[in-house]
């Protein structure tokens, strides 16, 4: 009872942090566009580990209009994906939102991909 409880607070932690990210980056004009994969961005959010915790982060900073993620291909259920992994810029912006407890981790990649397929789509009305 108290692990869900736990869960259900950092789910809306989270969401609500990338909900106001990806509201500021409407509001104030910055929304960005990336050759690399199409279409407009708010957030590219990615995962990063830090003290054996997955933490979902912004990748897009939208001061500079710039993905900070390094392309990476990855073979899942037999085909072939391109993902990023955060660069150093996104990471040192990431430590920020970590060390003020204004992001909360995750036991393991997985969980934190569980949940972010479930807000992303309630923040963008997008899949």
């Amino acid at each position: 009872m108290i692990e869900n409880r736990a869960k259900e607070d950092r789910f809306k932690k989270n969401k609500d942090f990338f909900k106001s990210y990806h509201d500021f980056v409407v509001q104030n004009n910055l929304v960005g566009k990336d050759p690399r994969i199409g279409g407009d961005i708010t957030m590219f959010i990615g995962d990063m580990e830090m003290d054996g915790k997955t933490y979902l982060i912004p990748m897009y900073n939208p001061q500079t209009g710039v993905v900070e993620g390094d392309p990476m291909k990855v073979t899942r259920d037999g085909r072939e994906f391109t993902v990023f992994k955060p660069n150093r810029d996104a990471i040192m912006r990431a430590r920020e939102y970590i060390e003020q407890g204004i992001l909360l981790p995750y036991s393991s990649p997985q969980e934190a991909e569980d949940d972010r397929q479930i807000f992303y789509p309630q923040i963008t009305g997008q899949k």
